[in-house]
């Protein structure tokens, strides 16, 4: 009889084996969870992240993801997109569709009120939020603001979606991506052509300032060649004042050694005035070239 318990006892230990290894289950890197008793039906409240646990017979892990995941509203829908592009308004009144993208991230801490509050589903809750959140930032701003000033609307998009997962959906939001706008076609096109214009308002000031600059320029080198003629007529005036000083002097100082020598002369020789002037007279014939001299007799 004893030979008959040796199957069953082998059959045990079998499924006792089965069952030990039944009780561990494992999170991957990029995974946390939570302790779930199909037994119970209860959760426990302590999150765990990667690794191998033993979690009691008849438990397993609600995993979660640990990294950030993406949402999208694009009209090229593939397999990762939430759905078309946002559909609202501005403030002033305009038909808009945003074609936008964000990365939620669960907080770990926070992780059992997310299930005990959003479910293991919590994501189409999250996509829910996020529309609304974002339709409602689209009606604060005007139509051209969306052009001048996309990377200030897509940091307040941001901040409120931010905000709203922090506070209501246990989760983060550290990244967002505001794609494309679209406003209606005529809008665009005003824009488009008001921002054209612009453009040319903008070349046309800066070929004034080029011209400007250009005549400036002009004006300088006119000016410096005009001072280089006076600098050159001043400097002619003062050589000519110089050469006219030396000769004056010179000249003086020959008149004045003439006179000498025609009053020692006068005086040697007992003349008047009368024969001084004879004498010089004679002295001037004589020393005029005899080709360009002409005696009337």
């Amino acid at each position: 009889m004893r030979w008959c318990f040796i199957p069953v006892a082998f059959v045990t230990g079998i499924a006792l084996v089965i069952l030990f290894f039944c009780s561990f289950d494992t999170l991957e890197y990029q995974e946390i969870g939570l302790n779930y008793s199909w037994v119970s039906e209860t959760v426990e409240d302590k999150p765990y992240t990667s690794g191998r646990y033993y979690l009691g017979l008849g438990n397993h892990f609600l995993k979660f993801p640990k990294m950030v995941v993406t949402i999208l509203f694009v009209d090229d829908i593939t397999g990762a997109s939430q759905g078309p592009a946002l559909q609202s308004r501005t403030r002033d009144g305009l038909n808009v569709r945003l074609e936008v993208s964000f990365q939620y991230r669960l907080q770990l801490t926070k992780l059992y009120q997310l299930y005990t509050t959003l479910g293991i589903k919590y994501e189409q809750t999250f996509v829910r939020m996020a529309i609304e959140q974002l339709t409602t930032a689209a009606t604060f701003h005007n139509a051209h603001y969306f052009f001048t000033n996309r990377t200030t609307i897509a940091d307040e998009m941001k901040g409120m979606l931010n905000d709203h997962f922090t506070n209501h959906a246990f989760a983060e939001v550290p990244f967002f991506q505001l794609r494309t706008v679209h406003l209606p076609d005529q809008f665009e096109d005003a824009i488009k052509e008001t921002q054209v214009k612009q453009q040319d308002i903008q070349i046309a000031s800066l070929q004034q300032k080029t011209n400007r600059v250009s005549y400036e320029t002009s004006v300088l080198k006119a000016e410096q060649a005009v001072k280089v003629l006076q600098n050159q007529a001043h400097a002619e005036a003062a050589s000519i004042t110089a050469q006219n000083d030396a000769y004056c002097q010179q000249y003086k100082v020959t008149q004045n050694l003439q006179a000498d020598a025609l009053e020692r002369l006068v005086s040697a020789a007992g003349w008047d005035s009368k024969q001084l002037l004879d004498y010089l007279r004679i002295r001037a014939v004589r020393d005029h070239p005899a080709e360009k001299t002409t005696v009337r007799l």
